[in-house]
């Protein structure tokens, strides 16, 4: 059970909640994800199959808890450094939420598998923020807070997630692959609308945005270069003015994309 299925507000979507740990209340949708494999999954592409996270084993040990589980993978998770400063969101793009939450997902769902997956999380750490607001944050410890950003775009268990892991991305690499990503709209979910008109929220930076992609994965097959393309959705929470002088990224909420087409 990954972190995403641990949110309390999702219940309406007959997913199983039981904790808060990013953006649980605000971003949360009252309809079923789109469901899918993302696009960078390799799922079209021979050989590429992306490794589970966790198998299920009998076992005579109590069970934990899903929110202590929960917690100890993301105090497990590989620590992350920023990247170069240069990299940063900047100009108009950083300075409006609408903007900066379509050139994030833009680039972070742009992905070359022939370069350093280490960088492109470099570059997510460099562009994390964080939030005071509870209903973000939830029961995440103070002290793994500044992990949230990268964690929440690499670890999955039900399907992958939008930064695939190592093997499955220098696994892709052999193939010469690479995405390229079309942003078709961002708007604000419904559910943070009525969470912020409703005085539910009370961090004036903190917001959130769904935003809608075509993603198309490039590979070679055989020699020959082929395209699978995805539509994609995914929430995302941003901090931003007047608590911060630009945008931020705080985590990410949902993602899911459905396989459209392929040549």
């Amino acid at each position: 059970m990954g972190w995403r299925a641990l949110r309390p507000y999702l219940a309406a979507a007959s997913v199983v909640g039981l904790l808060v740990l990013a953006g649980v209340v605000a971003l949360s949708h009252s309809d079923a994800p789109v469901g899918g494999a993302p696009p960078v999954s390799g799922s079209p592409t021979p050989g590429v199959t992306p490794t589970p996270h966790s198998t299920t084993t009998q076992s005579s040990e109590p069970t934990k808890d899903p929110v202590t589980t929960e917690i100890e993978r993301l105090r497990a998770a590989a620590r992350v450094a920023p990247g170069p400063p240069g990299r940063r969101i900047t100009g108009d793009f950083s300075q409006q939420p609408d903007l900066y939450a379509a050139e994030f997902v833009r680039r972070l769902l742009t992905q070359d598998y022939r370069t350093s997956r280490a960088e492109h999380l470099a570059w997510v750490q460099s562009e994390a923020a964080q939030t005071s607001e509870p209903l973000v944050i939830g029961l995440v410890p103070k002290e793994l807070r500044d992990h949230l950003a990268v964690y929440s775009v690499t670890d999955a268990v039900s399907q992958p997630p939008a930064v695939l892991g190592q093997n499955e991305w220098t696994a892709l690499g052999l193939q010469d692959a690479y995405t390229t990503v079309r942003i078709e709209g961002v708007t604000e979910p419904m559910a943070w609308s009525t969470a912020v008109s409703s005085g539910r929220i009370s961090d004036p930076g903190i917001t959130g945005r769904e935003v809608a992609a075509a993603v198309t994965l490039h590979y070679r097959k055989e020699g020959k270069a082929v395209t699978s393309t995805s539509s994609v959705a995914m929430t995302l929470n941003i901090q931003g003015p007047p608590t911060r002088a630009s945008w931020g990224f705080v985590t990410a909420v949902t993602y899911s994309s459905l396989a459209v087409s392929a040549s």
